[in-house]
């Protein structure tokens, strides 16, 4: 059970024990009254007749016409049902950090909900509510839309996953002796003003980001191994001579993954794409860092607006527009990550080709068991290139868009969701990329005989336990999938120790 008083506690661990884990949350009593204080604060604001966005103003372009009293509570509800998105809906993690990130921001106390929303949205995350959020055509200034499809299911509207099978939210509810929640004055707006969703979006994606680089780097030490390739470009030593983090922590991890029969020895300088393992990887590295960096503040962030603000500094108590919703640090975060990714894919598929030139690896052209009757995974390499040259398509960026919307009200977007997506895709991508290259690793294993340290030899032997080799060409399709689920599975990484 994680106790939760406020934004400024929630940190990864804590999030991925709940978003994740599913660990239960109870909320501190005294930061629950700190929140009905603030609520008070605001309703005796509004009774001074001050104009208050999506309070007692239409939204967008209609922010100047007034709402009157008697229709503003129905409008908070109707704030709700405004989801417009197309597509597969997001995974339930993403949903789900969505929905925590919402509850500890207005802990905060400045969006100016009540301590009974705040209760529901605990509740919500303890019995597991999942709300079918599609994942296309949410793009806008902020993510009204995705989160109009999240918190509707709140009001009993749309569907959400129970048992993994899409059910009227209506329903849902009912099945857990719950009322749909009636949102009341600035309820509405504040579940929908926000941005949780791309941060919940970008720590799912940094977690698959730093397994595909692990699993990148072991194939780029697997490759120059079984191509006797000089291993010493990856000397610590070079490492230090650079001084870049991200690079010094590659040169160590390869440095473990040669343990015990590394081969210092002065051998012909290899092609660039083995030399530069280090220099791609480690500047990977430190991109990831940064943007682990970046997450680490938006989980502590407070993104509504309009806000309510406490008299400081000069500054007169009252709302406050806010601009928090922008989630521009991470749309560019996001489409860097898309650019190096590309980068990793592009490293690989170079590392591929290398493997199949016999004047590098010393191995039958092609990796053919009987050069010319047999083809080899010559074909393999052509939709590694594929793969490649699609990840290259993908890597513009998305943050640098930007459209008018609400008749020019709603004029700039971050467009997070695209560079998500877009970073999606590459690490699909990829994924099939090193798929390849360590397919051929396994088939370069069985015609050479090159001596392998502890650590490689734990995996070329779980590749050899997947794939047979290739003897007579054949489809390699199959193959190819079965290395993909090893490496999406993370077994790969898990045993590499020496037995």
């Amino acid at each position: 059970m994680i106790v939760l008083a406020g934004p400024r506690q929630l940190d990864l661990e804590s999030y991925r024990r709940i978003v994740v884990e599913h660990e239960e949350v109870e909320l501190d009593p005294a930061a629950l009254a700190a929140v009905d204080a603030a609520r008070a604060r605001l309703l005796a604001h509004l009774d001074t007749g001050a104009v208050a966005y999506g309070v007692n103003t239409g939204v967008g372009y209609l922010a100047r016409t007034r709402i009157e009293a008697a229709d503003q509570r129905a409008f908070q509800r109707a704030l709700l049902l405004r989801g417009a998105g197309q597509g597969p809906p997001f995974p339930h993690e993403v949903v789900r950090g969505a929905m925590l990130l919402r509850l500890t921001g207005f802990l905060a106390g400045a969006a100016g909900v009540s301590a009974s929303l705040c209760a529901f949205l605990a509740a919500r995350l303890n019995d597991g509510w999942a709300p079918v959020v599609p994942s296309r055509g949410i793009t806008s200034a902020g993510e009204v839309i995705a989160l109009s499809h999240l918190f509707g299911s709140f009001v009993g509207e749309g569907e959400v996953l129970e048992d993994g099978v899409p059910t009227p939210a209506a329903d849902a509810l009912g099945r857990r002796g719950c009322a749909p929640y009636e949102p009341d004055v600035k309820e509405g707006i504040a579940l929908v003003n926000g941005a949780p969703l791309a941060p919940a979006l970008t720590v799912r994606l940094t977690a698959r980001c730093g397994a595909l680089l692990a699993h990148a780097t072991l194939a780029g030490a697997l490759t120059a191994a079984v191509a006797g390739a000089a291993l010493r470009p990856y000397a610590r030593r070079v490492g230090v001579l650079k001084g870049d983090p991200g690079q010094l922590q590659v040169h160590a991890a390869l440095a473990d993954l040669y343990a015990g029969a590394a081969d210092w020895s002065d051998r012909p300088q290899p092609p660039v794409s083995l030399r530069v393992l280090p220099q791609v990887h480690g500047a990977v590295l430190d991109l990831l860092e940064h943007t682990a960096a970046q997450v680490a503040r938006e989980l502590r962030a407070v993104t509504d607006s309009p806000l309510y603000l406490e008299a400081d500094d000069g500054e007169p108590a009252g709302l406050y527009p806010s601009g928090n919703f922008h989630s521009q640090a991470l749309s560019l975060q996001l489409d860097a990550l898309a650019i190096a990714f590309a980068q990793v894919g592009n490293l690989a598929e170079k590392r591929l080709h290398r493997l199949l030139d016999h004047r590098f690896s010393h191995l039958p052209d092609q990796l053919a068991a009987d050069p010319g009757r047999q083809t080899g995974l010559v074909l393999l390499h052509k939709s590694a290139i594929g793969f490649a040259a699609e990840n290259r398509l993908l890597a513009a960026p998305a943050s640098i868009h930007s459209s008018d919307g609400s008749a020019g009200q709603e004029d700039f977007q971050a467009f997070a969701f695209l560079a998500a997506e877009k970073l999606e895709h590459i690490l699909d991508n990829l994924e099939l990329v090193l798929a390849s290259e360590l397919l051929a690793v396994r088939q370069a294993r069985e015609l050479g005989a090159v001596a392998l340290p502890p650590r490689l030899e734990a995996a070329a032997a779980r590749l050899a336990e997947r794939v047979e080799p290739v003897r007579e060409d054949r489809p390699l399709s199959a193959d190819v999938e079965r290395l993909r689920q090893l490496v999406r599975s993370g077994e790969l990484l898990a045993q590499q120790q020496p037995a």
